[in-house]
């Protein structure tokens, strides 16, 4: 299996650039079980990661990174995870990838899709996602179309811009396995980050990377909030 050009991240990084509960996203990837009345039941998971692995020891792809962040897109808007699972997996199904979430396609043609996905899961309030109790465009637009670049031919995302394209930071993963970079310099912003928590100043590291003092700022102010 290659990784190259896919993005590697554990479940821990990941949960720490989408601010996810790490337990959660593991639930959502591998599925799991659960007694009740004494029988033992089991939910599937919500789409089918790019990896394979028998462990609990995983990683998972960029691709799998924009699914989880259509996700909790949804989930920041109360809508429940059953319906995002019946979602997930007609969508899967109708688009003919493990990654539906992660094509322009859902959102670009989210009325015709979603009608398709009501119809195969036989659940009309699957319809509920893009009428006026959500505002589908208002959901998807500041989290998916606005920050994300999508492959014109294949029509998957391929780059994320976490602060918006108007800012330097991005996850490319064509690019340093896809972690947090200053797109410019090609340095990590976990990087700039550590050298700054070491008690490295910022003028040392503006000379040391041929960084400007408020792009190294940006980085610092970055990490800082994926560690809060």
């Amino acid at each position: 299996m290659t990784y190259f050009g896919k993005g590697i991240y554990s479940l821990t990084t990941a949960a720490k650039i989408l601010k996810m509960n790490p337990q959660k996203m593991h639930r959502w990837i591998k599925g799991y079980t659960y007694y009740k009345n004494t029988e033992c039941r089991s939910i599937k998971p919500i789409f089918k990661t790019e990896f394979d692995y028998d462990s609990d020891d995983m990683i998972i792809s960029f691709l799998d990174l924009t699914e989880l962040l259509f996700i909790n897109a949804f989930i920041d808007y109360d809508i429940s995870i059953q319906k995002i699972r019946k979602a997930a997996i007609a969508a899967s199904k109708i688009l003919q990838t493990r990654h539906p979430f992660a094509m322009r396609k859902i959102y670009t043609d989210g009325k015709s899709i979603f009608g398709k996905i009501a119809e195969e899961v036989n659940d009309p309030s699957l319809l509920d996602l893009i009428n006026s109790q959500y505002q589908f465009a208002k959901i998807i637009e500041p989290t998916l179309y606005k920050c994300i670049d999508f492959n014109k031919h294949e029509e998957f995302a391929e780059r994320w811009w976490p602060l918006g394209k108007k800012m330097g930071i991005v996850l490319d993963p064509s690019r340093n396995m896809g972690q947090p970079i200053l797109n410019k310099y090609n340095v990590r912003t976990e990087l700039i980050y550590e050298l700054h928590k070491t008690n490295h100043s910022i003028d040392e590291i503006s000379d040391w990377y041929e960084l400007d003092k408020n792009t190294i700022d940006m980085a610092i102010s970055f990490e800082k909030g994926l560690a809060a």
